[in-house]
């Protein structure tokens, strides 16, 4: 993926599936005051419980992972949320990464409607590595198991 795509200044939509949902550990300091609105929604893929205390995503497949979409006043917002995420805009390969932001479509949950948003996953080796454990019900909330 190449800078240009990463889309910087274009989009201020992230779909957040973990700490930084409304009421999580990081909603404080990274998102109270720097979110317009957000929405409940959901997107194809799989949420586990790393070991380290929070969650990591891999999009794709049959299962939904929940959520919100959040949208940020503005860049600096979208800067200290890819900080916190362990992602460098500035060289974005998954090797040099904790999670990498890509473009997922999300379907809101409050309306029917699908949006095309940022989002932050994790490889499958990294995962492995940090003793990931499915979420089953594809909604996180702390803990390892099934979450409601």
């Amino acid at each position: 993926m190449s800078t240009s795509e990463i889309g910087w200044f274009e989009d201020l939509q992230v779909f957040v599936y973990g700490t930084l949902k409304p009421g999580g550990f990081y909603w404080p300091q990274f998102c109270e005051g720097k979110v317009e609105q957000w929405w409940p929604a959901r997107v194809r893929g799989q949420v586990y419980h790393l070991s380290v205390g929070y969650p990591a995503a891999q999009f794709g497949g049959d299962r939904w992972i929940y959520g919100f979409i959040l949208k940020l006043r503005d860049i600096a917002a979208l800067k200290g949320i890819d900080s916190l995420e362990g992602f460098d805009p500035e060289n974005p390969s998954v090797e040099a990464n904790d999670y990498v932001r890509l473009r997922v479509d999300v379907e809101r949950c409050d309306v029917e409607k699908t949006e095309r948003v940022w989002s932050y996953e994790m490889s499958r080796e990294k995962i492995q590595r940090e003793g990931g454990i499915l979420v089953e019900s594809g909604d996180w909330s702390g803990s390892a198991g099934s979450e409601t």
